[in-house]
Parts: C-alpha cells; sequence; structure tokens
C-alpha cells in the first residue's frame, strides 16, 4: 500500500516544473509592467479622445448654431430686400405709367380737300348737252383725302396680377396696361375702337420705329409720349404713301 507520505513524493514539482514556474514568473516579471504601461497609454488616449470629442462636439454645436443664425439673417435680409425692390420697381413703374397716361398714335383721318374751280358750291361737276339734257357727277375735290395724323390716346385701368408658378415663394408679377382713344375723337368721329391696342409705347421715331412699324400685328397702334414724336410718324406714313399713290399713276 501507498502511504501518505509516498503520495506527497508522487507529486513533487520535477525539475521542468520549477523551470516552467521559473519562466512563468520571469514572464510576468517582464509583461507585466508592459501591459501596465499600455493600459495606462491607452487610458491616457481614451481620455484626451473623450476630450477631444467634446470640443469638437461643442464646435460642431457652435457651427451648427452659427448656421442657423446665418439662415435666419438671410432670410430677413432677403425679406427686406425683396420688400425694397418691389416697392421701389413697383413706385418707378406707376411713376412712369402716370407720366405715360396720355401718349399719341398715328391716326388715317379723312379731310375735305379745297374746292376746286370747276365744280359748283355742292363740289358737283355740271355737263349740259345740246339736247337739253344735263348730268351731273361727284368732283375729285369732293372726295376725302386721307392723311395720317396724330391722335390721342388715354390711359384705362393698370392691372396688377401676380404669375401662374408652381414654386410658392416665387414672386413673379407682371403689369397689363389698357389704352382707348380720348373721348374727343370719340365724340368727332361718333364712333369708338372696339379692339384699340398699343403694341408698344416709344419716346423717339428713329429705323427702329420704321422695322417695328412692318412687323406689327394687323390693327395694332405704336404709342408716342409726345404729340411732336408721333406727328414725325405721321409725315413718314404719309410720304410711304404718296409714295404708293406715284406709283399707282405711272403703272395705270
Amino acid at each position: 500500500m501507498y502511504s501518505e507520505y509516498d503520495y506527497e513524493n508522487y507529486y513533487e514539482p520535477s525539475e521542468v516544473d520549477q523551470l516552467v514556474d521559473e519562466f512563468k514568473d520571469k514572464c510576468r516579471e517582464f509583461l507585466l509592467p508592459n501591459i501596465k504601461e499600455e493600459i495606462n497609454s491607452l487610458n491616457k488616449e481614451n481620455s484626451e479622445l473623450k476630450t477631444k470629442n467634446e470640443e469638437y462636439r461643442k464646435r460642431e454645436n457652435e457651427i451648427n448654431s452659427k448656421e442657423r443664425d446665418l439662415k435666419y439673417k438671410e432670410e430677413n435680409l432677403k425679406r427686406e430686400v425683396e420688400r425694397e425692390f418691389y416697392q421701389s420697381n413697383i413706385g418707378d413703374t406707376l411713376k412712369d405709367l402716370i407720366e405715360k397716361s396720355e401718349v399719341w398714335f398715328a391716326e388715317n383721318r379723312g379731310f375735305t380737300q379745297e374746292k376746286c374751280s370747276l365744280c359748283n358750291n355742292e363740289r358737283k361737276l355740271v355737263a349740259k348737252f345740246k339736247n337739253g339734257k344735263t348730268t351731273t357727277t361727284d368732283c375729285e375735290c369732293k372726295t376725302l383725302k386721307y392723311t395720317y395724323v396724330p391722335e390721342s390716346a388715354e390711359l384705362n385701368f393698370i392691372k396688377f396680377a401676380k404669375k401662374d408658378n408652381r414654386y410658392q415663394s416665387d414672386r413673379n408679377f407682371y403689369i397689363s396696361k389698357s389704352y382707348s382713344p380720348s373721348k374727343d375723337y370719340y365724340d368727332r368721329n361718333d364712333y369708338s375702337y372696339n379692339e384699340f391696342s398699343l403694341c408698344q409705347v416709344v419716346e423717339k421715331f428713329c429705323d427702329t420705329i420704321k422695322e417695328l412699324h412692318e412687323t406689327k400685328r394687323y390693327g395694332t397702334k405704336i404709342g408716342f409720349t409726345t404729340k411732336n414724336e408721333c406727328q414725325k410718324y405721321c409725315d413718314w406714313l404719309n410720304e410711304q404713301n404718296e409714295e404708293k399713290r406715284n406709283v399707282a399713276k405711272s403703272s395705270k
């Protein structure tokens, strides 16, 4: 039988075990300080990262706050600029329209010609034949001579409207205005324009207006801000018509 002494002696560490234990102790002595140092370094780095992270978060909050503040100021500035823009432009537009409330356009009006010496008081030519019969006919001087002259037109109304747009933030406005010949013109001619329209209101008569005249829609008029410039336009139209009449006469 084995005694207790023998059992203890049987499990007594061998030389190999002792070497292993010594190796373990050496490893502990060598590794433990390094591990501690690494842990301390990691803790320190973690602390620094936390500090930087807090700084970054604080900086981010400051930037976000500044962005919100700048956006608020931008929106206020935009509203203020828009308000001043529309007020100033509408004011200038109204001033311009009021100044142009009376315009002049060329009207082809018929005038009675000077009576010639060949016709009677009724501007009729009377021919008597040998058989006693007489024949009467209207004299050419009775025919109205049509000449372009300046006529005034008055502003009827000004209409402001918001232009349709799918973007609600857009504030696009347009202005439409309507003119009609003056009351004096209606009284003198005893009829009215049903579709009187000015294609454009201009200040001076020039070559550009001649081009505009050739391209304007039928029935539309060119408005002038002064009677004098409109008269120049009328003179040009009369010259054009006179040239056409001369060409027609020469071709007969």
